[in-house]
């Protein structure tokens, strides 16, 4: 780590010692909180992690609000992306970011909401009256508290090369573990992660228990997220994800081949010039239909070319611990005096 990661690791650790202190304080919302995160640059699942969090909640009769930043929308505004009555996103990718929306896609009896600021989104979801919040990407938003902190760490680099971009993929200090309350081992192979990482991530935060989830792919959806037949050949993919090598490894789980992967950048917005891209890969292999991931699909559907179908492959998170979600319901809603408290009579 050179001098300037250095640096940027000893300021990262103050902010965070400053909250765990109270000299910065921590807002508490009205209803208990879960964060969902990680401590790398993307490629953790934290997407379909949230989704299968919320489908678990709504299982269970409850009513979540998922909040989020939106990253990489154009607007700054408080959007509400779904109202949790079954009608689907609310907000375009451009609006709300690409994320907000698929999960306002696969979710719709989530309400979600999106603002610079977690509490702001909060605020915009209590006149659909949710009964508990889900920080989306939320481990390293410290303004608001928390009931449980999850933190997911990709099984194949969990520790993100322990350097910052450009060098590695880490976000704050592995230190940071510390503040964890479960940490989720995601995408586990044979060997990965190995017996070291899991004591390592273990001795970093010794009061977090450890679970483990494996993504998985779960056959194709349509433009408009329904079920869908695999692509005939010959067919193209592209994806704009942090991770493009775990998409090229989905692709081949389902035993599909595409003539050309493109790899756009993590979040692309699919400017013009991205479309003909891919328009111009299309006609060069004679395909007929794109493959790409579910948060590039919301931001495709309807610019390409009628002749050219988009699917997307659709991702399910197994958790490989049953206690898991007893855990989660004791921290939430069970043996915390402080979530029973604010949730009321």
């Amino acid at each position: 780590m050179n001098a300037l990661e250095s640096l940027w690791s000893r300021v990262l650790e103050s902010r965070a010692r400053r909250y765990a202190q109270g000299r910065i304080a921590s807002e508490r919302l009205d209803r208990p909180v879960v964060s969902v995160g990680n401590i790398t640059v993307g490629g953790t699942g934290k997407t379909p992690f949230v989704e299968r969090l919320a489908r678990w909640m709504l299982d269970e009769g409850r009513r979540p609000a998922i909040l989020s930043r939106g990253y990489g929308r154009k607007s700054r505004e408080t959007v509400l992306v779904s109202d949790g009555r079954g009608e689907g996103p609310l907000a375009r990718p451009l609006e709300a970011g690409d994320e907000p929306v698929l999960l306002a896609q696969r979710v719709p009896g989530a309400v979600i909401a999106v603002a610079p600021k977690r509490t702001d989104a909060a605020r915009a979801s209590t006149a659909f009256s949710p009964d508990v919040y889900i920080l989306d990407d939320g481990f390293q938003h410290l303004a608001v508290a928390r009931d449980l902190d999850i933190v997911l760490l990709d099984s194949a680099d969990p520790f993100g090369g322990e350097r910052y971009p450009p060098f590695g993929r880490l976000r704050e200090p592995v230190a940071a573990l510390r503040r964890a309350d479960a940490i989720v081992f995601t995408r586990p192979r044979p060997g990965a992660p190995t017996q070291a990482e899991r004591e390592r991530a273990a001795a970093e935060s010794p009061g977090a228990s450890l679970f483990t989830a494996q993504i998985r792919p779960a056959g194709f959806a349509d433009e408009r997220g329904g079920p869908a037949d695999p692509p005939a050949d010959p067919f193209i993919a592209a994806c704009g994800i942090a991770r493009p090598d775990s998409f090229a490894e989905t692709l081949a789980a389902l035993g599909v081949r595409p003539k050309e992967i493109l790899v756009f950048a993590d979040h692309c917005r699919y400017e013009s010039a991205d479309l003909s891209r891919i328009v111009a890969a299309a006609r060069r292999h004679g395909a007929a239909a794109l493959v790409t991931t579910e948060k590039d699909a919301v931001k495709l559907a309807g610019r390409l070319p009628p002749a050219l179908r988009v699917r997307s492959v659709r991702l399910d998170v197994e958790i490989g611990e049953p206690e898991f979600f007893t855990f989660v319901r004791d921290r939430l809603f069970g043996q915390n005096p402080a979530a029973q408290e604010r949730q009321g009579p």
